[in-house]
């Protein structure tokens, strides 16, 4: 069950500092030992994150969090947001694998440990991402 707190009474600016004091609360809760961003919802302006095309800006993003181990939503002002507690999968350490672009803006998965260059992509270390795939990572 996700546990609820409002701080809707908090003035907060703009996104940034109603996420930054999100974040504080979630930091004091002993029950959240590394509280991670899973889903926000900016009411005043009509947006969410993740931003999925098509759905119920008003509870999409709320859906998501739930379902991605959001375990406190905290409301400030205007701005909602969900936090998951990350401790459990922190021992997993950096991934293998990570995304690149080229010059020309091709996206790559590409295994860091055969690359030259950590910034560029290169074919012996690489495969391109096209639509089939990128969905696969």
């Amino acid at each position: 069950m996700m546990k609820h707190l409002d701080l809707t009474s908090a003035q907060a600016q703009d996104y940034r500092s109603a996420r930054e004091l999100a974040t504080a609360f979630a930091l004091e809760q002993p029950d959240i030992e590394a509280p991670e961003l899973m889903a926000w919802h900016d009411g005043m302006h009509d947006r969410m994150s993740p931003a999925i095309e098509g759905a119920d800006i008003g509870s999409r993003w709320r859906d998501y969090g739930a379902s991605h181990c959001g375990c406190l939503e905290i409301s400030v002002g205007n701005f909602d947001f969900i936090f998951a507690d990350g401790a459990p999968y922190e021992g997993y350490g950096p991934s293998p694998y990570v995304n690149l672009s080229d010059a020309r803006g091709e996206q790559y998965l590409c295994l860091r440990k055969a690359l030259h260059d950590a910034h560029t992509p290169e074919p012996d270390a690489c495969y391109p991402l096209d639509e089939y795939f990128s969905k696969m990572t």
